[in-house]
């Protein structure tokens, strides 16, 4: 036998095998993809701390009829929203290295968002705790190591495993900022409206005409601010798909190519798909 037809003998079966991990963890990409998508969300939704904030600030000096020194400090909320920002640019940056270690490539990734540090406190609406920045240090290193250190699919495992606990942590404390501070917030703003218009409405100097037209404009407000609670409500829903999803993962690293794990991904892949095709015709 000739020492060229032994290589390609002994190079089969390494082929074989690569080949055969690339078809095994394709669903594992896609469920990266899915969920980037789903994730990626946030950057279309309701508005953040600082508008609600802003907007507070001038249905109070229109209260008042006043238009000179009204001067707006929303810096707490600022500062809330880039924690979230912060939070939401890790959540995203993980699964887009699951994504690139599941095809066996690491394209280039913009991986300056994860040198940023969080401290703990209270800002404003919402509260870092040490949980959430260790949350955010360990995801951060972990996207960072998969996209400078030569992390390969042969570490996706590790990647997955180490990532899981700090993830959910960090999914969960944008949930809770989300539904629990920013949709009660607006919460708070539809009943200052409503106190603000029923004045105006009751007020039988006012002509029916302007009467009906303050009704109106309480409508309309309240329908936006309906939608855009809808849509964090929405989002939630996403997040929570990723992490359930992300648990079926995580409770089958060692297996995560058998074929009931890729059938049961495939399924919170479809939910996950209605429930970003549902946020998008809102």
């Amino acid at each position: 036998m000739s020492s060229s037809l032994k290589i390609k003998i002994l190079l089969l079966p390494c082929i074989t095998v690569l080949l055969a991990s690339c078809v095994n963890l394709k669903h594992v990409g896609k469920f990266s993809e899915t969920s980037i998508e789903g994730i990626e969300k946030y950057e279309t939704i309701s508005p953040g701390f600082s508008k609600v904030c802003l907007q507070d600030c001038q249905q109070t000096y229109i209260r008042k009829l006043q238009i000179h020194n009204t001067d707006c400090d929303c810096s707490q909320n600022q500062k809330a929203d880039s924690i979230t920002q912060v939070i939401y640019n890790a959540t995203k940056g993980y699964f887009y290295g699951l994504s690139h270690l599941s095809q066996n490539e690491l394209t280039n990734y913009k991986t300056d968002d994860f040198t940023e540090a969080l401290a703990t406190g209270d800002f404003g609406p919402i509260t870092l705790n040490e949980a959430d920045v260790k949350a955010y240090s360990d995801v951060s290193t972990l996207v960072l190591r998969a996209f400078t250190d030569g992390f390969r699919r042969k570490k996706i495992k590790e990647y997955v495993a180490q990532a899981h606990g700090p993830l959910l942590k960090l999914l969960h404390f944008l949930e809770l900022n989300l539904t629990g501070n920013l949709k009660g917030k607006l919460e708070v703003q539809k009943s200052s409206l409503k106190n603000f218009y029923f004045d105006f409405i009751r007020d039988k100097k006012l002509s029916v005409y302007e009467r009906t037209k303050f009704a109106e404009d309480y409508f309309q407000r309240i329908t936006e601010i309906d939608k855009q609670q809808n849509e964090l409500e929405t989002f939630i829903k996403i997040l929570r798909e990723v992490a359930e999803a992300h648990t079926l993962l995580y409770n089958n690293v060692s297996n995560m190519s058998t074929e009931e794990v890729k059938k049961e991904l495939a399924g919170y892949g479809r939910q996950m798909n209605k429930t970003i095709s549902s946020l998008r015709r809102m």
